[in-house]
């Protein structure tokens, strides 16, 4: 299987972080040395307003994230990691 079919599988194909279904797509975590390595340890599928947001500090919209009480106890290292730099991003 491809990584986005196996990322597919693994969330049954929702974004990681907010369970949107929409214009999902792989999101590398990065360094991934220290998240995993390249694949699926070290990528979560996302959907576009995450990984939008992710990427654009300046779109950031603190109600979305609201997601994040749930997918911080996601058991997958990637997700976890993003959703702990999203809450210090929003929070801190």
């Amino acid at each position: 299987m491809s990584l986005q079919q196996d990322l597919e599988s693994r969330s049954g194909n929702q974004c990681e972080l907010c369970t949107g279904t929409d214009n999902l797509s792989i999101y590398e975590v990065k360094p991934t040395s220290t998240v995993g390595g390249s694949g699926v340890d070290g990528s979560l599928l996302a959907c576009e307003t995450c990984t939008t947001q992710i990427e654009n500090a300046d779109e950031m919209d603190a109600n979305h994230w609201r997601c994040l009480n749930d997918s911080m106890w996601s058991e997958y290292r990637a997700v976890k990691v993003v959703a702990w730099r999203m809450l210090t991003k929003v929070y801190f």
